[in-house]
C-alpha cells in the first residue's frame, strides 16, 4: 500500500468543521477503495486558496522534500490545493520534483495512483483549475460592489469594531466610555506621554480591548486610524459617512506628526533619546539620530550622529555625546524659562492658544456639525412627509436621528460647560512649575521646537515664545542668553567619542506656536 497524506482547507469563519469533517470523510473513503494508507493530515482553516500563504499548506510542501515514507498528496478537490492556476502549477511541480503526486478524490487529475498519465485528466484538471479561479475572481467583484454599496448608504462594512465605537443595526456609533479613553490617549501622547507609558496606565485601569489587554502595536495603530476623525478608506474610495468622529482633527495630525518625527533618533530598548526629532545639523540640516558604539574599554557610548554624515557622507559634523548633549539643553532652557517672568511668559501664550483650540477646533465644533447633518436630514425627511411619502421606514429612520439629535445635543451641553470652566493662569502655571520641571522629557517636548547644532554651540528654537524672556541681549539677528559655567555642560576633550567643546551659552531664536498647549 502506497503511503499518503491528506490536505483539507475551508475558506472563512462563515464555514465551520463540518466542511473539514467531510473532505476528510471522502478522502479516507476514497483511501480505502484504492489502497492508499493515510499517514498524516495537513489542515488549513479559514484560509484563503487565492494564495499560498497557509501554514499548514507551507509545512506540507517542506515536508515533500523530506524523505518523507509518503508520495501521494490527497484533496477532496482541486480548488482545496488552490484557486490561482500559477500557484497550482508551481506548487505542483515542487511536488513532482520530490516524486509526489497530487490526486483529487472527486475529481479526474493529469496523473493517476501508480504515476502513470491521464489523459483525459490533464484536460480536466486544467478545467477544474480555470473554474475555481473563475468563481474567486466573480466572488471578490461580487464582495467589492456588495461592499461600495454598504458604504455608500453609510452602513458598517463589517470586520472587528474599533476600539471607541459601537454597531447597531448596521450603523456605527461613538461609545463615550471608551471614546474618552481614545482622546486621553491622543491628547497625552501629544503631551509626550510614551506608548508603554500610555499601555501601563490601561493595564493599571483594567482597560482592555474587546477583552484584550492593549499591546504595543495596537495602541500605534489607534494613533494612526483615520476613523477616529470620521475618515474610512476602501479600495481608493474615502468616506466620511460611517465613522463619527471622536478626536479633533488638529490633534490627530500633531499625534501624526509625532508619530512620523520619531523616525528620527528614537527610544532604544537600553535607552532613551531625549532629543529625538529635535535636532538638526547646523552645517546639512539633516536630523542627528540617536545611536551607540562601544569604546576600546567595552564601555557602551550613546550619542547623537548627523544622518548627513551618517547615511549621505556629505557632512564632517562631529558625533555629540549624548548625556552631555541632552544636559546642556535642559540646563539652557531652565536657565531662559527658570524664572518667574519667563514661566508666566510661555502661561499666557499657552492660554491663547488654548482658547483658540476651544474656539475653532474643538469637540465643540465636531459636535455641532453632527448636530446640523442630523438637523439636514430631518428636514429633508419632514419635505417627503410633506409630500405624502410616509410609510414605516420613514418614521423609524425619523425616530433613529431623533434620539441621535437628542444624544448629541446632551454632549454639546457638557462640552459647553466645559468651555466655560476654562484653564486658569494659576493652573498653567503650576503645570509648567512642577510637572514640566520635573520630567526633562516633558520640557523638552512641550517647550522646545528643534535645537540646530553646530560643533561648537547650539541654537534653541522654542515654542510658545512671541518675545524673548527677560535678560537676554541681542546681537545681530538672534538673541543670546547669557549662562552661568554649570547651565550649559562643556562637552570635554576626554568625553569619548567627541573631540570639541561646546560654548558656554545657547543661540535661542524666536519661534512660532509650533505645537499645542501641553494642558489637556
Amino acid at each position: 500500500m502506497k503511503g499518503a497524506v491528506i490536505y483539507a482547507r475551508y475558506s472563512s469563519e462563515k464555514q465551520n468543521e463540518q466542511s473539514i469533517e467531510g473532505q476528510l470523510r471522502i478522502c479516507n473513503q476514497y483511501a480505502e477503495a484504492n489502497g492508499l494508507t493515510i499517514l498524516d493530515t495537513y489542515i488549513d482553516r479559514a484560509m484563503t486558496g487565492t494564495n499560498d500563504h497557509r501554514p499548514a499548506f507551507q509545512q506540507m510542501l517542506a515536508d515533500c522534500e523530506k524523505a518523507v515514507p509518503w508520495d501521494i498528496v490527497l484533496v477532496y478537490a482541486i480548488d482545496r490545493f488552490g484557486r490561482n492556476s500559477i500557484e497550482i502549477a508551481v506548487n505542483k511541480q515542487r511536488l513532482k520534483k520530490h516524486k509526489k503526486t497530487l490526486i483529487s478524490a472527486t475529481q479526474r487529475t493529469s496523473e493517476n495512483i501508480d504515476g502513470t498519465k491521464n489523459l483525459d485528466g490533464i484536460l480536466l484538471e486544467n478545467v477544474y483549475i480555470g473554474l475555481a479561479e473563475y468563481y474567486s475572481a466573480e466572488l471578490s467583484q461580487k464582495v467589492k460592489r456588495g461592499m461600495y454599496e454598504t458604504l455608500k448608504k453609510g452602513l458598517y462594512p463589517g470586520g472587528v469594531v474599533p476600539f471607541g465605537y459601537r454597531v447597531e443595526n448596521k450603523r456605527v456609533y461613538i461609545n463615550e466610555e471608551e471614546a474618552e479613553i481614545v482622546r486621553s490617549i491622543f491628547q497625552q501622547y501629544a503631551q509626550g506621554v510614551l506608548g508603554r507609558e500610555l499601555i501601563a496606565q490601561l493595564q493599571e485601569k483594567g482597560i482592555t480591548n474587546h477583552g484584550r489587554p492593549f499591546a504595543l502595536n495596537t495602541l500605534y495603530n489607534m494613533l494612526r486610524m483615520k476613523k477616529y476623525i470620521g475618515i474610512f478608506e476602501y479600495g481608493g474610495e474615502v468616506c466620511t459617512n460611517i465613522f463619527p468622529p471622536i478626536v479633533p482633527e488638529a490633534l490627530f495630525e500633531e499625534v501624526g506628526s509625532i508619530l512620523l518625527k520619531n523616525k528620527h533618533g528614537g527610544t532604544s530598548r537600553e535607552v532613551e533619546f531625549l532629543l529625538k526629532g529635535k535636532l538638526i545639523c547646523g552645517y546639512c540640516g539633516y536630523h542627528l539620530q540617536g545611536d551607540s558604539g562601544t569604546s576600546k574599554s567595552g564601555r557602551r557610548i550613546y550619542y547623537y550622529k548627523c544622518m548627513g554624515r551618517k547615511k549621505k557622507n556629505i557632512c564632517e559634523k562631529q558625533i555629540m555625546p549624548k548625556e552631555k548633549l541632552e544636559q546642556a539643553v535642559i540646563d539652557a532652557t531652565m536657565q531662559v524659562f527658570g524664572t518667574p517672568e519667563g514661566t508666566s511668559a510661555i502661561a499666557d501664550e499657552i492660554l491663547k492658544i488654548h482658547a483658540k483650540r476651544m474656539n475653532d477646533k474643538s469637540l465643540l465644533a465636531i459636535l455641532n456639525n453632527e448636530r446640523d447633518e442630523i438637523k439636514r436630514a430631518l428636514a429633508n425627511i419632514m419635505k417627503a412627509v410633506e409630500q405624502g411619502i410616509f410609510n414605516a421606514t420613514t418614521k423609524n429612520r425619523m425616530d433613529e436621528l431623533e434620539a441621535q439629535l437628542a444624544a448629541v445635543e446632551d454632549k454639546i451641553t457638557i462640552e459647553q460647560y466645559k468651555a466655560q470652566n476654562q484653564l486658569k493662569k494659576e493652573q498653567v502655571v503650576e503645570y509648567l512649575t512642577h510637572t514640566i520641571r520635573q520630567s526633562p522629557r516633558l520640557l523638552i517636548k512641550n517647550l522646545i521646537q528643534k535645537i540646530v547644532v553646530y560643533d561648537d554651540r547650539f541654537e534653541i528654537y522654542y515654542n510658545y515664545l512671541n518675545r524673548m524672556p527677560p535678560k537676554t541681549d541681542d546681537i545681530g539677528d538672534k538673541s543670546i542668553a547669557e549662562t552661568p559655567p554649570n547651565t550649559c555642560s562643556d562637552i570635554s576633550k576626554d568625553s569619548s567619542p567627541n573631540r570639541t567643546q561646546l560654548n558656554r551659552y545657547a543661540v535661542l531664536t524666536i519661534a512660532s506656536f509650533q505645537i499645542t498647549c501641553p494642558i489637556s
